[in-house]
């Protein structure tokens, strides 16, 4: 039995929360629902960074009741960049689910979203197979995915045993 019962948030440090809550009001249609400068001393403690002090907003998820996401501009320590790119150990990506992928494609083109690929990619294998998604990046090259999943798909009921899978 797991000690877990749920997923909170995913977290995203960025360089300018200012911009990043423009690009993510423009991707969610809606503003953060909170904001904040994190300037108390559990923070230090919490993130071990003693003296560190976060500029914060939090996004609610749609389609989700109790997750959210949460974008940190670091004032102290001040943070710099790091390659983002997705096979690096540590990148995470964000991915959102969508009913309609061709209308999600532009709307992530108008907003400034950058594609990774040149076309929308259907999976032919694992446990999204069937499904069609894009993958593209936000203005500090964080990856957002988008995908369109077939109706009756569900991909973490997939029960199939991969135990003995290796590259």
């Amino acid at each position: 039995m797991s000690l877990f019962i749920s997923l909170n948030h995913i977290g995203f440090a960025v360089s300018n929360l200012d911009q990043s809550i423009r690009f993510y009001s423009d991707l969610f249609n809606e503003p953060p629902y909170f904001k904040e400068v994190y300037d108390v001393p559990y923070i230090g403690d919490l993130v071990g960074y003693p003296g560190a002090v976060q500029y914060a907003a939090f996004f609610r998820i749609p389609g989700q009741s109790s997750l959210f996401l949460e974008l940190i501009q670091y004032l102290n320590p001040v943070s710099s960049k790091v390659s983002m790119e997705a096979y690096n150990a540590g990148n995470a990506h964000l991915c959102l689910a969508t009913s309609d992928l061709d209308a999600a494609y532009h709307h992530m083109i108008a907003i400034g979203g950058k594609p990774r690929s040149e076309n929308i990619v259907t999976s032919n294998y694992g446990v999204y197979e069937g499904a069609r998604s894009m993958f593209f990046r936000d203005i500090d090259e964080i990856t957002i995915q988008i995908v369109e999943i077939p109706e009756g798909m569900d991909p973490a009921g997939r029960s199939e045993d991969t135990s003995q899978v290796s590259p």
